[in-house]
């Protein structure tokens, strides 16, 4: 508490100080020159000054000395010809600047006609015009989100995106903040073409989605995409605060992502913060409140049903076991469960309603100004949130020990841009991010909590009984004391991580030497330091003895005092980047160029162990593009880098790329026209790399001898126990020097198309990735030589699919605007070639020619139903199963030699990697009022039920849990009455037992985890720019937003299809995803 406590202050005194520093250097440049004065306009002096109220702030004029001559008035609209309050209108490279007022309207006094007027306001994009012989204007802005899109952020720079000839996709912070969410990639599903997302989690802190690039396109190693922040590489960006984000862009094939080389095979996500504009302080505050509550959850028999089934599974379960096993529960059991009457000794808990609460809080703050001057601009932000799990508060019992989980993150952010000189312009970045989060220490965490609910079986105990936790036998599955208690929970831990990063940029414009050439140059640190605080305390839990009349409650744990144990690290990251860029155009002929170097070392002291020594990468990186006319495109790029994970001689490498483009609209013989405004064809090539070869990074070192204990052994044997054990030695796994990086292929085709006055828009891209020399480990060599081959870059895999972007805009009449956007992508993959044992007699069990991540199993033909199909002579045998039954699976004899065992195993559904996704928007808009609904989902992808195998079956000893949904298995009963079967008997047994065939992989447990899911839905309204204005704001917006509201899918009730397609094992559940209902309020000042 102390640590924390101390690292808040601490943190809260920089963030203090920071500010004061730039606001009181924002107050020495904005009144530095001391001959300038604050003057009214003459309208307004001889106005009554003591009506504050009508206040008019248009005609708030700051000039300095002199008489200006010139009036100039005007009207500001957006690009639906909506009036824009508080829009900055200023006089160039003069003091003098006004406001428009809540129609629109300014008024300002310029020098002569020779002056310029700036035009700024957040959210737009700035224009200059001259005055010339006009005092009257209507000027229209764009919105700053077109100008990104005129804009494309790619690697190492900036493109205009109707000459981009590489794939990239890109949203923009208005989308990115719709979804009330923690984690940048949760806001992102469903969003751009090309990003595969899957949220495995809703823990706070741990919800972040794994996002693909085009699907998957290795079996080895990290298969994340490179992630960079306004240049700089960083391992999580889920800390972010959304509301600093300008746009985010995803690099998807060879020509965009080539630059990178070693690191862009698996995809680049771009991040671009927000930075400072001309004009006045624009002051921006944003918050939010959320209620977080389990999109489903499974529901469990009630014991009644309980105890009947599991009598029932033993009673099926004689013929397997040919014993005449007597029933579990007896019929006055049966009845104390079904009435109730006894709830202490036979009680009906539903530990998912005991242990879970149904809502929990989330908050969120942020502020930023964002502002600046013709030499000066500036962005800062400064962001909080917190938010609570959903375990219920049990601090009554554990003396004010809380084991819920929480998660608080702080952020601040300043950019600062300096135009030193006409040629020199300098830029000064630093962000920071604090993380605060409790989480479950025990193995398995969160997930292993959620397990033990869901296996707790309904009559394992009464819970909470007289404000005590009470058990009522030994070995019971008790989640409630596991946990609250420090035995076999570990406790709770609180993580307290920092992030602290700077940059400096600087860039010198060379058109002394030659127009349109350039230097840039950065350096960047980043510095991560983490302290973690483990507290145990054993909770005081009774048993309960039946005394005549009652009960009486004894003492079976003793509370102990807390425990603590603490533990940390640190690491850091320095960064440096030297260019040469060139600009400029030839008449028609329009050319770019960048060389740059680039170098990037991690450290992380002081934990130096041998896999922790500094590794450093270093990077030449060139591009070229041309085009003609803007109408024949063409761009080559390539580096040559190296990392140091790889042996000397194999840690650099050269990844080209090309792409080359058409716009046939802009030729000649394109007839302009309303129908088709814009045609683009565009094609690429390329090959990059990837380097995270996961485990060992040395793998090019060998690992010859290691401490094996006392294992050698000398005397008579373990028989006799006359032996004596020594320690020694064995040789490892002997070093491989030629291992490096793999290598992808990667080819690209494209359309774009505006259609229709542009509000239709297009963009369909194919694309083909060979990937080569992955990472393996051999399975082709003999285990009896005693010698542990090394891994090799053995591996090829494809990938290949298609992509489709759309959109439609429309307005109708002045007041309703309109626009349905959609995506959608397919991914497939298969592995060219694995090294392992191919047996000619069952070549569909190798997974060379299949989807990576297939699954595997035997495939399923209903259900056995009566004893004339169990006693069909022409049945194939189950191996090691003798006895079959009525209920149990039928399986198929892939092979035909009449038994059914491991060689009938065949590739089953899909796999858990999404071959497609999408998701489509509808927005509209009318006056004031405004809404968003976004829906998300995917296909070709299977989950496996063999994950929630224990569930379908109990063990006399350990009562495990069953889903209510089970009560639909097999019985003779429900076959004779013709009621619904979806799985196969009830039985009594362990799920393994040999006695029993209905478990294990097959396609029955397989099922499609396809949905569509109504991902986020957004309302919000904006109020009147008169009112508005009248409380001193330039605009209000409130806005209520709900994610994850509604899932369609034919998955099981409790299972939900995103988050249970991987499950770490049978013990283990993840936390379930969260739905969030949330309001909030936006001002500008």
């Amino acid at each position: 508490m102390r640590f924390k406590q101390k690292l808040f202050v601490t943190a809260i005194a920089k963030i203090k100080m920071v500010v004061m520093q730039t606001f009181f250097l924002l107050f020495l440049i904005n009144f530095a020159k001391a001959d300038n004065r604050l003057n009214f306009s003459e309208s307004y002096r001889s106005s009554n000054t003591k009506n504050i109220k009508n206040l008019n702030l248009s005609k708030l004029v700051y000039q300095p000395k002199g008489t200006a001559d010139i009036t100039v008035t005007g009207t500001i609209v957006d690009e639906f010809g909506l009036s824009i309050p508080g829009v900055n209108v200023s006089e160039k490279n003069t003091k003098n600047v006004t406001s428009t007022d809540v129609n629109g309207k300014f008024s300002i006094r310029v020098k002569d006609e020779n002056a310029i007027l700036l035009i700024s306001s957040v959210g737009f994009s700035a224009k200059e015009i001259r005055v010339g012989t006009q005092n009257v204007f209507k000027i229209t802005l764009s919105s700053s989100i077109n100008e990104l899109q005129d804009v494309v952020v790619v690697g190492y720079g900036t493109q205009s995106k109707p000459t981009v000839t590489g794939s990239v996709s890109t949203i923009t912070t208005k989308q990115l903040t719709q979804s009330p969410v923690a984690n940048i990639s949760n806001s992102l599903v469903g969003r751009l073409p090309g990003l595969f997302a899957t949220q495995t989690s809703g823990e706070p802190g741990a919800d972040g989605s794994r996002l693909r690039i085009r699907g998957v396109g290795t079996f080895n190693g990290d298969a994340d995409p490179l992630v960079l922040v306004d240049g700089i590489q960083v391992e999580n960006f889920n800390n972010i605060d959304p509301n600093e984000i300008e746009s985010l862009s995803i690099l998807k094939d060879a020509s965009s992502t080539a630059v990178y080389g070693i690191r862009g095979a698996n995809g680049v996500i771009i991040i671009t913060t927000k930075r400072g504009v001309s004009g006045k302080p624009q002051i921006n505050y944003t918050f939010n409140y959320a209620s977080n509550s389990f999109t489903d959850l499974r529901k469990s028999m009630n014991s009644f049903d309980y105890a009947s089934s599991w009598n029932k599974g033993i009673e099926l379960d004689r013929y397997v076991t040919q014993s005449n096993t007597p029933l579990r529960f007896t019929p006055e059991e049966l009845e104390k469960y079904r009435t109730g009457s006894d709830p202490v000794f036979f009680p009906n808990t539903d530990w998912y309603d005991l242990m879970l609460r149904n809502s929990s809080g989330q908050s969120q703050h942020n502020v930023n100004v964002r502002g600046g001057q013709d030499k000066v601009k500036y962005f800062i932000s400064a962001g909080f949130f917190d938010q609570s799990g959903l375990f219920t508060d049990f601090t009554y019992l554990t003396q004010k020990f809380d084991a819920n989980n929480n998660f608080k993150r702080y952020n601040f952010r300043s950019n600062f841009n300096f135009d030193v000189s006409k040629d020199l312009k300098i830029s000064l970045d630093v962000s920071a991010q604090t993380e605060n989060r409790k989480l479950n220490n025990s193995q398995g965490g969160t997930s292993r909590t959620i397990g033990d609910i869901g296996r707790a079986a309904p009559l394992s105990g009464p819970g909470i009984v007289d404000g005590k936790i009470v058990e009522i036998g030994q070995g019971q599955n008790n989640p409630l004391v596991a946990f609250l208690t420090n035995a076999g929970s570990g406790g709770i831990r609180r993580e307290y991580r920092n992030n602290l990063n700077g940059t400096i940029k600087a860039d010198y414009l060379l058109n002394r030497i030659t127009k349109g050439l350039g230097v840039h140059g950065e350096v960047s640190l980043q510095t991560f330091n983490s302290q973690s605080i483990t507290n145990t305390i054993t909770t005081p839990t009774f048993r309960a003895q039946e005394i005549p009349g009652g009960y009486v409650l004894q003492p079976l744990a003793e509370a102990t005092t807390f425990q603590f144990l603490t533990s940390g690290g640190n690491r850091r990251s320095t960064f440096g980047k030297l260019s040469i860029d060139y600009n400029r155009s030839f008449g028609n002929h329009n050319v770019t160029g960048l060389l740059l170097y680039d170098q990037q070392k991690n450290y992380n002291a002081p934990n130096l162990q041998f896999s922790e020594i500094p590794r450093g990468y270093q990077s030449a990186v060139a591009r070229t593009t041309y085009n003609y006319k803007r109408k024949y495109l063409a761009e080559f790029n390539g580096a040559y880098n190296g990392t140091e994970n790889f042996a000397p001689g194999k840690r650099f490498g050269f990844f080209p790329a090309g792409s080359i483009g058409w716009i046939p609209s802009e030729e000649s013989f394109f007839k302009k026209n309303k129908y088709i405004s814009f045609l683009k064809f565009r094609a690429s090539y390329g090959v990059v790399g990837n380097d995270q070869i996961g485990g060992n990074r040395f793998l090019f070192r060998p690992t010859s001898y290691s401490d094996v204990g006392n294992t050698y052994r000398f005397g008579a044997g373990s028989a006799v126990g006359t032996y004596v054990g020594f320690p020694g030695v064995r040789e490892g796994i002997s070093g491989n020097p030629n291992i490096t990086w793999e290598r992808a292929n990667k080819a690209n085709l494209a359309v774009e198309t505006y259609l229709i006055d542009e509000k239709i828009k297009i963009v369909a891209e194919l694309f083909s990735e060979n990937r080569n020399s992955i990472l393996a480990q051999p399975q082709t060599f003999l285990n009896f030589s005693g010698f542990r081959q090394p891994p090799a870059n053995l591996g090829r895999m494809s990938n290949k699919g298609f992509e489709l972007d759309a959109s439609f805009n429309d307005r109708i009449g002045d007041n309703f605007d309109y626009r349905i956007s959609g995506n959608f992508s397919f991914a497939r993959n298969k592995v060219l070639f694995r090294d392992e044992v191919n047996n000619p007699l069952t070549p569909y069990r190798l997974t060379t020619g299949q989807r990576l991540g297939q699954f595997y199993g035997l495939v399923a033909d209903g259900l056995f139903n009566t004893w004339d199909e169990v006693n069909d002579a022409n049945r194939p045998v189950y191996e090691n199963r003798p006895r079959i039954q009525p209920g149990d699976i039928r399986y198929k004899d892939i092979n035909g030699d009449g038994v059914i065992n491991a060689d009938d195993n065949v590739p089953i559904g899909y796999s858990t990697t999404p071959e497609k996704t999408y998701g489509f928007t509808l927005f509209s808009r009318y006056k004031s009022l405004d809404i968003s609904v976004l829906f998300q989902g995917v296909g070709n992808v299977s989950i496996a039920y063999t994950g929630f195998q224990r569930s379908f079956g109990w063990t006399s000893a350990v009562p495990q849990g069953t889903a209510d949904y089970l009560i639909e298995s097999w019985t003779p009963e429900r076959f004779a009455q013709g009621l619904p079967i979806n799985f196969p008997r009830l039985s009594a047994g362990t799920s393994n037992s040999p006695n029993n065939p209905s478990f294990g992989n097959s396609s029955y447990f397989i099922a499609d985890a396809s949905y569509l899911r109504l991902k986020n839905v957004e309302l919000g309204y904006t109020l009147n720019p008169k009112l508005v204005k009248r409380l001193g704001l330039s605009s209000m917006r409130f806005f209520f937003t709900a994610n994850n509201l509604f899932t369609w899918s034919s998955v099981f009730q409790g299972i939900d299809p995103e988050n249970n397609i991987t499950r770490p094992d049978s013990n283990e559940e993840p936390y379930p995803l969260t739905r969030t209902i949330n309001a909030g309020i936006n001002v500008n000042f």
